[in-house]
């Protein structure tokens, strides 16, 4: 039974007069008031109070009762019952839907720790943040604008409430950012050819790289990582164009580039796949099998094995490395890192806390992308402010 269209039965106007019906049933089967009642099993001021709308707590085997004898559906008994309730009681089924609205789509307490809710919220103020932050004004605009059209397509393959907060809000940016520019493929192979060099510059490479794609339709935003969800980045396909979401997940800086370009992959080989469903999610699940396939693609791009096999004999010496960085044109802390991955992939070895003193602050990297940081009041301005920012004037 769905209480939203219970509640919205209230305002409605409905063509049942209960207490006509009930004398003309009384006529029909030539019964008194007393007899009928005696024969329902039903008190009088019971009765009264469910015909009324006053009874606080209305049984629901009398209303059963009540309606067979009325000839009425259970439903639409129901809806009459629930018109004639008491303000109080009527609060109380709404104040019910918006609890059950919350626990089921939110996880409320994670939220509360991360920042998001104010532990001191009510139902009603915790509703209404999740309400405004998303941009809608009731619970229906929001199952029906935000919730239909991103699962509509595929079954919801995940049950973590935090991971689907962090896609619903991904998929209410890019929509309200809507990119204005044509997505072209071709162009975007030109233009993946040219990224690497801008790795080398920590503080505006990659608000240039995401600008310019940008510009030929790929919208990249930058949405802090939460807790439990394990998504490095992602890939949707929100208004027909390819958008990117990258996080802070293990919060290294050669990690953000990684991201970036293992998404590229997906939106130049995965367009068709990804485009059923709306999104695809980097990782732990590979539930189309295209991980390994963006992985490669990403890793060949910045430092590929045989890279890696030319500077392992110099890696402690930082002015040799840096010196080849230059060389293949990219940041020194993407060869330490890259240089830590084939190490522990071919040969079982962990450098994983090794040349960490080489890594550059991410944030610095992507504090010019106005990063979704969960204190926003709504994702209208927080989506205001990347388009700023990625917009070419």
């Amino acid at each position: 039974m769905n209480i939203e269209s219970l509640l919205n039965s209230i305002f409605s106007d409905t063509d049942y007069n209960v207490k006509d019906i009930f004398e003309q049933k009384l006529s029909e089967y030539n019964l008194s008031r007393t007899k009928a009642l005696k024969l329902l099993n039903i008190d009088k001021d019971v009765f009264d109070e469910i015909v009324n709308g006053t009874a606080k707590q209305p049984n629901l085997i009398h209303i059963v009762k009540i309606a067979e004898f009325l000839g009425i559906e259970v439903n639409n008994f129901i809806n009459i019952v629930l018109k004639n309730q008491s303000a109080e009681n009527i609060l109380a089924i709404d104040n019910a839907r918006k609890a059950t609205f919350l626990v089921k789509n939110f996880d409320i307490k994670a939220l509360t720790k991360l920042g998001f809710f104010d532990s001191s919220f009510t139902t009603e103020e915790l509703v209404n943040k999740v309400l405004d932050y998303f941009g809608y004004t009731s619970i229906n605009d929001f199952e029906e604008q935000l919730e239909e059209p991103l699962y509509s397509r595929v079954k919801k393959n995940h049950s973590d409430k935090m991971k689907d907060f962090w896609i619903k809000s991904a998929y209410q940016t890019f929509k309200v950012i809507n990119n204005p520019n044509d997505y072209n493929r071709e162009r975007l192979k030109d233009l993946i050819v040219k990224i690497k060099p801008y790795s080398q510059d920590v503080s505006n490479g990659l608000l240039t790289v995401c600008r310019a794609l940008y510009n030929i339709g790929v919208t990249v935003i930058f949405q802090n990582y939460l807790t439990t969800t394990q998504v490095r980045g992602a890939t949707f396909i929100t208004n027909d164009k390819p958008c990117i979401v990258i996080t802070d997940f293990n919060k290294v800086y050669p990690t953000l580039w990684f991201t970036l370009l293992h998404e590229l992959n997906h939106v130049l080989f995965d367009y068709d796949t990804i485009e059923k469903s709306s999104y695809h999610l980097s990782d732990d699940n590979d539930l189309f099998l295209i991980e390994d396939q963006a992985n490669s693609f990403a890793r060949d791009f910045f430092l590929s094995e045989e890279k890696f096999n030319y500077i392992k004999g110099y890696i402690n010496n930082p002015y040799l490395v840096s010196k080849f960085a230059n060389e293949i044109e990219v940041h020194p802390s993407i060869v330490y890192s890259f240089f830590t991955w084939y190490q522990k992939e071919l040969y079982g070895k962990n450098y994983h806390a090794a040349f960490r003193e080489f890594y550059p602050d991410y944030s610095n990297a992507i504090s010019k992308l106005n990063p979704i940081t969960w204190n926003e009041s709504s994702i209208k301005e927080a989506s205001e402010k990347i388009k700023s920012v990625l917009e070419l004037n």
